[in-house]
């Protein structure tokens, strides 16, 4: 088998694009991926470019990705950061997916799966203007079946329904994308100045939460990396019994400060504390320290930056070796959700999926997908698939009437 063509495209997903790689063989498998860099969509696509023409993959043999992996990110000098892995991850897990193909059998098989019986997946809540709108959206997410939330900081984020100054009107309510603008600047850094009434405003949306709906859900915080070791400590200890993880409290590169702050939770039964979507493969040892220091205890590499599936599964490893658990970041599009699906079946230590999960989702997967119902959410699970490769397939015309949008304006 050998490669004909590398096709990749930008694809509009209402507050960011998808990256869908596709590459078609002389046998006529086609093997496909996606992998979302935000800010950086031009670059990661030119990327995926540069890369397959800098090493000659058409005419290739696309069933060894391992050797492929090694020769992408070996054979090219520019290839440690996570831009250039997310062009790799793009074009490896597209590697994947045929073998998968022309085996008949699911990737998580490839690599010893499944491990488990159903995946557990969680969904992103926004927390609007005030306590009360947020227990809503909580309400409204186990009304779809999730069991457990995230949402992001709230006061700094969540709480106006544009995503972007360019950005499409953002439905609010229930199980919806949680990282729109809030009352704090988007490029207020973690050594400014923050107002004392900050942070029991932010407490008080938890609190009121978890009058409303008890210990029928699992609350999680994601900081997007906005607080300093001060804040974050603060943080942690106001939401002890309120929330059970917090994701990226620090900027990701402080290792010992997270090692720190999950010494300090575990001391006071706090909040579990989440982190590691920068990573960008087994090679890129000081974010991968985060596992080895057990500064964190829920690791979240995205497939679609640290590598694809075979570096995942080594991020993975490593985590198991050190007692830390794995939840893929993906607050990606319906092709990621196929991904991280198939990952969580192939490693030990799976604790749960990310998904956006709102309805807006549901219309885009059944958009791009010709059959989108693999990826079903029942009572806070997806099946364990059990379709070839990735286990989906795409709509081409679905592809082609969402054309790419900028949404350079998000916050962080």
């Amino acid at each position: 088998m050998k490669i004909t063509a590398i096709d990749a495209r930008l694809v509009d997903a209402n507050f960011r694009n998808l990256i869908i790689t596709q590459i078609h063989t002389d046998q006529g498998i086609t093997g496909i991926s996606e992998v979302v860099t935000k800010r950086f969509d031009d670059a990661t696509l030119h990327g995926i470019r540069n890369i397959a023409e800098n090493i000659g993959l058409v005419g290739q043999d696309p069933r060894r990705p391992a050797l492929h992996f090694e020769r992408m990110y070996r054979d090219n000098q520019w290839t440690t950061g996570t831009v250039a892995v997310s062009a790799i991850s793009a074009i490896e897990m597209a590697m994947w997916d045929i073998k998968g193909k022309e085996l008949g059998r699911p990737i998580h098989e490839l690599f010893g799966g499944p491990t488990c019986q159903r995946v557990p997946v969680y969904c992103h809540v926004p927390a609007g203007g005030s306590p009360e709108e947020f227990a809503d959206h909580i309400g409204s997410a186990l009304a779809r079946g999730y069991r457990v939330v995230k949402t992001t900081l709230p006061v700094y984020y969540g709480q106006v329904r544009r995503v972007s100054r360019d950005g499409t009107e953002y439905r609010l309510g229930g199980a919806a994308y949680s990282g729109t603008k809030g009352r704090v600047d988007g490029s207020h850094n973690e050594h400014q100045w923050t107002d004392a009434r900050v942070l029991p405003a932010i407490v008080a949306y938890f609190a009121h939460a978890r009058q409303v709906h008890g210990d029928r859900v699992e609350i999680w915080v994601d900081c997007h990396a906005r607080l300093s070791g001060a804040s974050a400590a603060q943080l942690l200890r106001a939401l002890t019994g309120l929330v059970e993880l917090i994701e990226e409290p620090l900027p990701p590169e402080d290792i010992r400060g997270l090692r720190l702050l999950r010494e300090a939770s575990a001391a006071c039964g706090g909040p579990r504390l989440g982190a590691g979507e920068r990573t960008a493969t087994v090679y890129d040892r000081h974010m991968a320290s985060m596992v080895t220091e057990q500064a964190v205890d829920v690791f979240q590499p995205d497939l679609g930056n640290c590598g694809g599936y075979g570096q995942f599964h080594e991020l993975a490893s490593l985590a198991a070796m050190h007692d830390v658990a794995v939840a893929p970041h993906n607050p990606n599009g319906p092709l990621a959700v196929a991904q991280g699906l198939q990952a969580m079946c192939f490693v030990r230590n799976g604790y749960l999926l990310e998904t956006v999960g709102n309805a807006a989702e549901d219309e885009l997967a059944a958009q791009l997908l010709e059959d989108p119902s693999p990826l079903q959410v029942h009572d806070g699970y997806i099946e364990v698939p059990t379709a070839p490769g990735v286990g989906v397939s795409l709509r081409a015309e679905g592809l082609a009437a969402r054309p790419f949008q900028r949404y350079y304006h998000a916050t962080r």
